[in-house]
């Protein structure tokens, strides 16, 4: 350490080796001998030269500040008492009931052990870094990394439960800002997300005998609706005379509780269109669901609902994911998932031309730039495919050399 250069890097930022040295002049005591305070940092790894130097600069102004007083007092709050008031403040009239209960599940298993004791001032852009830089899940019974897609995800609700201490006062910025997540590597086999227009054929022709899986199923991949509206369905949204489904409700569960709720946003709440062979799958269900009423009598609890449990109670997606599962095995299949429908459907509208906003309008989007994100593939193959048409329209119209020649 001694033989390691020492290298200024800004006003008050010294580094020696890995590790930044932070040095903020507060004035003079009564006895005209200078204040100062000082703290180190260490960057995560992996990263270049100018990136690490860029985070220590902004991991000095928010020590800088944190020494003038500049921060409210409510910074020594710890994360855990952050996360109660989070919940009990802004949770229950701003989060869907299911959305609380996510959040709450991936709060308590990922963030709690690493951040719930520290206080407000000391989580900063470099330790949720190295938080996400090192954090293993368990998989399968086995430790692993987080996957970019679940660091992601989990990442959106740590900057909503900061976003909410900053609007509280208990902080002045967000530490969430800059962070560094684990990216895709480019070389990972991409994992099917949709059936192809070849492989649809033989999807299709395991779903042919009725049966109400095979009725959901088919549902989810003609509609591409989200498998909760699905089974929060009812036979008053199904308009058979104008061939129209209303999405209205979805269906959640909350720590085992079913109950109907709103859709996952405002545009979520939409008309789809039924072609015939979905109207006549629904007339046949309806039939097959009556026998099944008039066989449990009054204890068949939810008539209404056009999809349910055997018995008549709602329909709970953690089972029919199971039982979707089971039934695709050995069938080269096994890859899809219900969302996965709803990537069909998308695709499968997409590839034959139907246009962005007509589809993102038909999923329930909030945002078309939401549907863009997610199909960025597919629009792109379109859009080739768009300047190949255009080609060949023109090639056909245009006169070729020989003509030219001729007219010449």
């Amino acid at each position: 350490m001694a033989n390691e250069e020492i290298r200024k890097v800004d006003t008050g930022i010294i580094q020696r080796g890995k590790t930044y040295r932070f040095t903020v002049y507060l004035g003079y005591d009564v006895e005209g001998k200078q204040i100062r305070k000082t703290t180190t940092f260490v960057p995560p790894a992996g990263l270049t030269q100018r990136k690490a130097d860029k985070l220590a600069k902004e991991e000095y102004v928010i020590f800088s500040n944190r020494c003038k007083g500049l921060y409210n007092l409510k910074e020594n709050m710890r994360f855990s008492e952050l996360v109660e008031e989070y919940f009990r403040l802004y949770a229950p009239n701003n989060l869907k009931p299911i959305t609380a209960y996510n959040y709450e599940k991936h709060i308590n298993y990922h963030f709690m052990e690493y951040f719930g004791n520290k206080k407000l001032k000391d989580i900063t852009t470099a330790s949720i870094s190295h938080f996400f830089a090192t954090h293993e899940t368990m998989i399968k019974g086995e430790k692993k990394k987080l996957s970019p897609a679940n660091a992601k995800r989990i990442y959106c609700i740590l900057q909503s439960l900061f976003k909410f201490a900053v609007t509280q006062g208990c902080i002045k910025e967000t530490p969430c800002k800059n962070v560094l997540l684990p990216k895709k590597n480019p070389l990972e086999e991409k994992k099917q997300m949709y059936i192809t227009a070849e492989e649809l054929p033989n999807f299709l022709n395991l779903f042919t005998a009725y049966s109400p899986l095979n009725t959901i199923i088919l549902v989810l991949i003609y509609t591409g609706m989200r498998s909760g509206e699905c089974l929060g369905l009812q036979w008053s949204d199904i308009d058979f005379e104008e061939h129209k489904i209303h999405i209205r409700h979805t269906l959640t569960d909350v720590r085992g509780v079913h109950f109907l709720t709103t859709p996952k946003t405002a545009t979520s709440v939409r008309d789809l269109y039924m072609n015939d062979t979905l109207v006549e799958l629904l007339k046949k269900h309806r039939i097959e669901q009556k026998k099944l009423q008039l066989s449990f009598g009054a204890t068949f609890e939810h008539p209404e609902m056009v999809f349910t449990s055997a018995t008549g109670n709602y329909k709970d997606r953690s089972c029919l994911n199971t039982s979707f599962k089971r039934f695709l095995r050995g069938t080269g299949f096994e890859y899809m998932t219900l969302h996965k429908l709803r990537h069909t459907n998308a695709t499968l509208l997409l590839n034959n031309g139907v246009d962005l906003k007509i589809v993102s309008e038909h999923l329930g989007h909030s945002d078309i730039q939401i549907t863009a994100s997610t199909y960025t593939a597919v629009l792109d193959s379109t859009r080739k495919k768009t300047a190949e048409l255009m080609e060949q329209i023109l090639t056909e119209k245009t006169p070729n050399k020989h003509q030219i020649q001729d007219i010449v």
